[in-house]
């Protein structure tokens, strides 16, 4: 796995941002300021819920999307208004990727005139309840999804607590990857063959995820909720 910098990086991408989980990193800003961005959706679980910014100090949107037990009530997509500064959802169950996958895909909708940044905090959330070739599927399906909207999106993620090759396995689905200062020497050095071993028993041998999963949204066309449920669905 080769890192890059931000500054090297041409949005609209989707980036793998590695480090330490005990860390904040400092590039995080840098992948979601100062790219001309007029919306901001930030990902996060309820264990690392950021605070709601004031809407009056706040400069284009903000979407956060909680997932986990949070203590906000579930809100008919009809009640949330998408041109407010300040969007709120929540999806409570972290294993339902369908769900989390869904949400997602509503900012996206509304805001598909903006452009749109997006910090998904963190794939290791996700992996401390669901197997990893799901969520490897799951990301696979989302940057896809993020990519028709030309989003530069960001996932955060901890090498240290996974095999390498499931590190360097899920390095496969992203544009680029960035490390933060001190954590280049926590990157895997999984070989080539271990990678696609990894990567077609989590495809089933094929060149894409299995097709339960698999979708194409072309630059132009509108993927509906109701195809990332019945695509992301069990």
């Amino acid at each position: 796995m080769e890192p890059a910098t931000p500054s090297a990086i041409d949005p609209p991408a989707n980036v793998l941002l590695v480090h330490e989980k005990q860390c904040e990193p400092a590039v995080c800003p840098d992948l979601c300021h100062d790219t001309g961005a007029t919306a901001d959706l930030r990902v996060s679980f309820a264990d690392n819920r950021p605070d709601r910014p004031d809407p009056d100090a706040v400069t284009g949107k903000i979407g956060l999307l909680t997932v986990g037990d949070v203590l906000i009530e579930d809100t008919a997509e009809s009640a949330r208004d998408f041109e407010e500064r300040v969007v709120v959802d929540t999806v409570r169950d972290p294993t339902d990727l369908s769900a989390i996958g869904v949400a997602v895909s509503r900012f996206c909708k509304y805001w598909s005139d903006e452009q749109l940044t997006v910090c998904f905090d963190s794939l290791d959330a996700l992996l401390r309840s669901t197997p990893p070739k799901d969520v490897f599927q799951f990301a696979h399906v989302l940057t896809n999804r993020l990519s028709s909207v030309d989003a530069y999106a960001h996932f955060h993620f901890d090498p240290t607590r996974h095999e390498d090759r499931v590190v360097s396995t899920f390095g496969e689905i992203f544009d680029a990857i960035v490390a933060e200062e001190g954590s280049e020497e926590s990157l895997p050095e999984a070989t080539d063959e271990e990678v696609a071993d990894l990567l077609a028993a989590w495809t089933d041998g094929a060149d894409e995820p299995d097709g339960e999963f698999e979708f194409a949204v072309e630059p132009s066309t509108e993927a509906t909720d109701e195809d990332i449920a019945r695509l992301l669905g069990k």
